[in-house]
């Protein structure tokens, strides 16, 4: 305790330490996303999305890695399957760790990806060699080519609508087609805020005088991913956190007293982000559909 002390009375350890947090402030999650990292090294189908279950009831304790793991591959051949075009040039905006284009290059697709996290283009560049990856937000990805079919697998929550209205409509063909499979939003209400506000989508589609050619409600399919990590959100991390708390109050109360703004902030960011994997909450305040957009 006495060590301790004297570092934190130590101004050269608070001068590094306000040096330090400043450089990890300038965190940008478009390079490097750690909720993503973290889901690749759970699971190695290199594909980033809730997947696609046949079995809508099975229980999350029945559920394995290698089950979701086919699940996102079932995902990715659903998508595969909506490719009307299968000569033309593909672009996978937003393409993860490079499933689901692998998975299309495997099968003889003529694919392209786009990320803006480079630690993903390094993975993809070394994993899938028949694969372009460029590296740029797809607000600014700037192309010569012209696409047949342009994919948004559970990333145009992360773009702003009329930006991608927009370069789908400059990228794509005219007789192309956009095929997206994500979760929406059924309106500004709810603490978790990721997802198009559905309304505002269709609204914006009509507008350009798109047309929804193919459309499928999948939140059941996606469910028992989502289920299943609540599950182990409840059994596991919540008590380990609990458990390394209450570890810190026995073993040094001073450190515990002292980091009670720290600990109340974690409990807010938790709760924060279990509301986005809560089934009731995702049923209630989100839809995850399928559309197939052609421009006539």
């Amino acid at each position: 305790m006495k060590k301790t002390i004297r570092q934190l009375l130590n101004p050269i350890k608070w001068i590094k330490a306000y040096q330090f947090h400043q450089h990890n402030a300038k965190f940008d999650k478009s390079t490097y996303d750690l909720e993503l990292y973290l889901y690749s090294k759970v699971l190695k189908s290199d594909m980033l999305h809730y997947g696609y279950f046949e079995n809508t009831e099975i229980a999350p304790e029945d559920i394995s890695l290698k089950a979701i793991e086919d699940a996102q591959v079932k995902y990715a051949e659903n998508i595969k399957d909506l490719i009307k075009n299968k000569d033309g040039l593909i672009l996978d905006v937003g393409c993860g760790m490079g499933g689901l284009s692998g998975l299309l290059h495997d099968n003889n697709f003529k694919v392209e990806a786009l990320t803006p996290n480079i630690n993903q283009k390094n993975h993809i560049d070394l994993k899938y060699k028949g694969v372009k990856c460029y590296h740029t937000k797809f607000e600014d990805f700037q192309s010569d080519n012209k696409y047949d079919t342009i994919i948004n697998s559970e990333s145009l929550q992360y773009i702003d609508l009329d930006q991608a209205i927009a370069h789908v409509d400059h990228l794509m063909n005219e007789d192309g087609q956009w095929i997206i499979v994500d979760y929406f939003r059924h309106d500004e209400s709810g603490v978790e805020k990721s997802g198009q506000i559905l309304n505002t989508f269709h609204a914006k589609i009509a507008e350009k005088g798109w047309k929804i050619t193919y459309f499928q409600d999948i939140t059941l399919n996606a469910l028992p991913t989502i289920k299943w990590i609540n599950m182990y959100a409840e059994r596991f991390l919540i008590p380990l956190k609990h458990f390394a708390f209450e570890k810190l109050r026995f073993k040094k109360a001073w450190l515990y007293y002292l980091t009670s703004d720290l600990r109340n902030g974690i409990d807010k960011k938790m709760v924060k982000e279990f509301s986005a994997i809560d089934p009731d909450k995702f049923l209630k305040e989100k839809k995850y559909l399928t559309f197939v957009i052609e421009k006539k």
